[in-house]
């Protein structure tokens, strides 16, 4: 979430009659993330969050407009999208397509503890269950082509150490990564921005943007990769151990799951490094953009090269 699209008020309050959620009071830019436009919209009615998409294309977005759609009413703490009175979802804001949803309550956890990691294991595992029957498939757009591609257009930026290290992790990924573990419609972006709590539950899984048809061990791996670790982005024992009761108290993980573990947190590593870097070496301008250090995944990158397995 970003705001690189300005609107006003009056642009707001025009685009909103086409909806039957009341008159405008205000609104305010949401500056986490680096993707779409996000505004909290507040109206005489109730809040909202309107998403202002600036990249996806919009043959893409009926994908994840329907999936938000599903899984809400399926009961999932997720943003539900709203129709306009001519019962469309997508409606053209300055030029772009625009959504609006509805709004979670819910803060971000800024200090994580174990029982956040076994709530999030339960949402996770949630998530891919309620998610089973859901119609539509989409392929990861962010697989290892993607992270070769971008890699090579990447290259005139990096240093010989950066470029050794991505060169051999995917050489590595290509020898070893596996295809053929239970796989199904994944978050593919559920760090702690993304998740909202409501005390010690969790209230919303919000940015299903990057959503698609993959293995769930690799969803897992992302999660944890973010939750289960400690200052230094070492594993931490007891956050994981959490993480994968919460999650097995939904789901069970089959062995070659918990076998190919180590191999995924390094791809869900080098994948978001790759991204960092992309978004670092590509920064758009923008009223409130948060662009974040791409060293942070080549950190937990090398410490997950030294990860064997899990017990």
């Amino acid at each position: 979430m970003a705001v690189f699209t300005s609107i006003t008020f009056d642009d707001l309050s025009t685009w909103l009659k086409q909806f039957n959620l009341g008159q405008l009071l205000e609104f305010q830019g949401i500056s986490s993330g680096v993707t779409n436009t996000n505004y909290l919209v507040t109206t005489d009615s109730n809040k909202y969050i309107l998403t202002i998409f600036e990249d996806t294309h919009i043959e893409e977005l009926p994908f994840f407009i329907d999936l938000m759609a599903y899984l809400a009413n399926k009961g999932l703490a997720c943003p539900e999208p709203i129709l306009n009175k001519n019962k469309q979802y997508l409606t053209i804001i300055k030029n772009k397509p625009g959504l609006i949803v509805s709004f979670l309550s819910g803060h971000e956890k800024k200090e994580v503890i174990s029982n956040n990691c076994f709530a999030v294991g339960m949402s996770l595992a949630s998530f891919h269950t309620k998610a089973k029957d859901f119609p539509k498939v989409r392929e990861n757009s962010r697989g290892l082509d993607w992270i070769n591609t971008t890699f090579f257009q990447l290259k005139e930026y990096l240093s010989e150490k950066n470029i050794k290290i991505i060169k051999e992790e995917y050489a590595f990924q290509k020898e070893h990564f596996k295809d053929n573990l239970p796989k199904g419609l994944i978050h593919a972006d559920l760090f702690t921005d993304n998740v909202l709590f409501d005390g010690d539950m969790v209230s919303g899984m919000i940015d299903l943007y990057y959503a698609c048809t993959d293995n769930y061990i690799y969803d897992i791996s992302i999660t944890i990769n973010d939750w289960c670790i400690n200052d230094d982005g070492e594993i931490d024992s007891k956050k994981i151990e959490a993480f994968m009761r919460g999650y097995e108290s939904i789901r069970t993980l089959e062995t070659d799951e918990i076998e190919s573990l180590p191999i995924y947190l390094r791809f869900a590593a080098l994948r978001f490094w790759v991204s960092r870097l992309q978004d670092f070496h590509n920064a758009r301008n923008g009223e409130e953009v948060t662009i974040k250090d791409p060293n942070h995944f080549k950190n937990i990158l090398l410490k997950r090269q030294e990860f064997k397995h899990y017990d």
